[in-house]
């Protein structure tokens, strides 16, 4: 029997979010702009089962997944932005036969572009903000005749609550954000995907801070099917930690780094992963 473990965008896409936390949910200002280039990377070997318990890869099994990012945000007004992300992945695995025989496989190519608009609905003397994102999520590929799929490659929406602010007292001088939303895939078996996160970090000497991060996914389907290309599974959930370190060069350009761990899953992928951000205000 042939085994391959693969995951697609998933843990990617929520690695490449994690370090904007340091700015998310703040309005960017009217007709400013804020670039982020990124790099991702992510590896898994072994799974989760759909009833949570691990599943030991076989040696010489596992998937890996390099990828560039992009994220875009412009200010239409004060309170309203524009934001466009898109993730251009390269994706390899190998699977191992019962007879030990190794096969590998690799696809890459553009990701699913995310285009929304960022509201700020309410500000707290101007040291914390509550606002509301939606968007919609187009396929900019297609799976046919693909080693392993990109993704869904359906179109989605999303809406996004978020909760950020500063924190400035005597035991800590940072930030927090707080992020939930809701997900859904225009298939005829979705998925719906709730979204959660939560981080607080502190501003450390020489412009620079750290941050901790607790986030995860959870999606439900009508569509039970368990695949081990985990990318087309559409009924799992999992849980990671992020710890973010950041440096800020000027007003105007920083770079973020962050490692992360899944730490409990259900039809998903027990992996690690990072990412490396540069944030240019314009």
């Amino acid at each position: 029997m042939k085994k391959t473990y693969t995951i697609g965008l998933v843990l990617l896409t929520l690695c490449f979010v994690t370090c904007q936390n340091a700015f998310a949910g703040w309005p960017i200002g009217k007709y400013r702009s804020i670039v982020v280039p990124s790099f991702n990377y992510y590896t898994a070997k072994d799974t989760w089962d759909k009833s949570g318990n691990k599943v030991k890869g076989v040696n010489g099994s596992g998937f890996t997944s390099y990828a560039a990012g992009l994220y875009v945000g412009y200010g239409l007004s004060r309170k309203l932005d524009l934001l466009v992300n898109v993730l251009v992945p390269f994706q390899s695995s190998k699977s191992v036969s019962t007879a030990g025989v190794v096969t590998p496989q690799s696809s890459s190519g553009f990701g699913d572009m995310q285009v929304g608009l960022n509201y700020a609905l309410v500000n707290f003397n101007y040291t914390g903000y509550l606002s509301v994102q939606a968007s919609g999520i187009i396929p900019l590929y297609k799976n046919t005749n693909r080693d392993i799929a990109l993704g869904y490659g359906a179109y989605g929406s999303e809406v996004k609550l978020t909760y950020s602010g500063g924190i400035n007292n005597k035991l800590i001088k940072g930030y927090f954000n707080l992020e939930t939303g809701y997900r859904r895939y225009f298939d005829v078996d979705g998925p719906n995907v709730l979204i959660y996160s939560g981080s607080i970090g502190k501003s450390l000497p020489g412009r620079n801070q750290i941050s901790i991060e607790i986030g995860g996914q959870w999606a439900s389907s009508n569509n039970k099917t368990f695949s081990q290309n985990l990318s087309v599974n559409r009924d799992f959930a999992f849980t990671k930690g992020a710890l973010n370190l950041g440096h800020t060069f000027t007003r105007r350009f920083s770079v973020f780094a962050n490692g992360f761990y899944t730490l409990v899953g259900r039809n998903s992928g027990i992996g690690y992963g990072g990412a490396l951000q540069t944030v240019i205000k314009i």
